[in-house]
């Protein structure tokens, strides 16, 4: 069994050496499944991702236009990586990125404020 899990970015302020941000990553839901179903669900969440790209102007046909409507609207693609079963989204603020991501151990990808030494 594993988990298909939706994880949304979120800005954490780090005030040492004069302050600064980094990303947090959450879990929002998690659902779990067999392996066939969760790629299944995978592949059904990516045609989705696929829409909304193509809505925004990213379109599969011409991936060389990509780099300047992200300088122009500080929007990114959805990115999808069949090897890691894994789409997510960066984004030109912190803390703003979300992921689907097919994971054994539920949450494993969550991390937050991590303490400066």
């Amino acid at each position: 069994m594993r988990y298909i899990s939706h994880y949304e970015e979120y800005p954490i302020y780090e005030p040492a050496e004069g302050g600064y941000y980094y990303p947090g990553n959450q879990l929002v839901a998690s659902e779990r499944k067999s392996k066939r179903a969760c790629k299944k669900n995978l592949l059904e969440i990516w045609e989705e991702c696929k829409q909304d790209n193509a809505e925004r102007g990213f379109r599969e046909d011409n991936k060389d236009e990509w780099e300047q409507i992200t300088r122009n609207t500080h929007q990114y693609p959805w990115i999808f990586i069949r090897e890691y079963n894994y789409i997510y989204k960066k984004s030109y603020y912190i803390g703003e990125g979300e992921s689907y991501v097919i994971e054994r151990n539920q949450g494993s990808r969550e991390r937050g404020w991590q303490p400066y030494c």
